[in-house]
């Protein structure tokens, strides 16, 4: 499975998420972990951070001759590998798309590591541009997020338009498995009415709710996703619970 998961706008938890999924998922076999995303977050979360240009995805993006290998991260922990970002890609993706590249570049760049993962996580931008198309051009599946914020219901909404329509553009065959609560306040009045809204739009909605929780950005703190630095937590469990989900709805979908 190729996911990647996407948000229209920031602090959704979006790349919180695909943290925490691409290390349960290492569970599974093994996981490549790729940041698309210039603010470099995914890498962050597990205490990788690219030194440059020469380091990044921006360099496998926008030389043809780099290989991806050279920048990878491997093991960062058991069974998962990380392709981290570098604040340079924003220019570098600038240029390919003025180029006509862009949309491409990502899935050129893992076509030739396919074989080596059971796995693949793309963390996006938060937002539906261009390096977001081409993160959506090299997965098979998208994955998207909201919280109990009113506001992250439109951006669930928002993102499923985007897929149909770039389906429908030819610009990728990849399909919404659903849209997770990363952050479920269980008594919250916002949460229960977002929730209701969302169920009234036809998105379909994962059925585990992470739980709102202090662990989270105590584990962005420690640079450890909340599944390797409170395993038991009920956090943690959740994130394990969703990403069993995401793969029996992917194995449905994608047969």
């Amino acid at each position: 499975m190729r996911l990647a998961v996407c948000s229209s706008k920031g602090g959704v938890g979006k790349s919180t998420t695909a943290a925490n999924l691409a290390v349960a998922l290492a569970g599974r076999g093994r996981v490549l972990a790729v940041d698309t995303d210039p603010q470099d977050s995914l890498g962050r979360a597990f205490g990788v951070v690219a030194k440059g240009y020469d380091d990044s995805l921006a360099r496998c993006l926008e030389d043809p001759t780099a290989s991806a290998r050279d920048v990878i991260r491997h093991d960062v922990v058991p069974r998962l590998d990380v392709l981290p970002s570098h604040p340079s890609l924003e220019a570098v993706a600038l240029q390919l798309s003025n180029s006509g590249g862009l949309i491409t570049s990502v899935r050129r760049i893992l076509r030739p590591l396919m074989a080596e993962y059971d796995h693949v996580v793309l963390d996006t931008r938060g937002d539906l541009g261009g390096l977001t198309l081409a993160a959506l051009c090299a997965a098979d599946a998208v994955l998207t997020v909201f919280t109990s914020d009113p506001g992250s219901a439109l951006g669930v909404v928002r993102v499923a338009g985007f897929i149909e329509q770039q389906r429908a553009y030819e610009n990728t065959s990849a399909v919404l498995l659903g849209a997770a609560c990363s952050a479920w306040d269980r008594g919250g009045r916002a949460a229960r009415q977002v929730l209701e809204a969302l169920q009234a739009t036809g998105v379909p909605l994962m059925r585990t709710m992470v739980p709102l929780s202090r662990r989270v950005p105590s584990s962005t703190l420690d640079k450890l996703p909340v599944v390797l630095a409170s395993p038991t937590s009920p956090v943690a469990c959740a994130y394990r619970a969703l990403a069993d989900e995401v793969c029996s709805t992917a194995e449905r979908m994608l047969s």
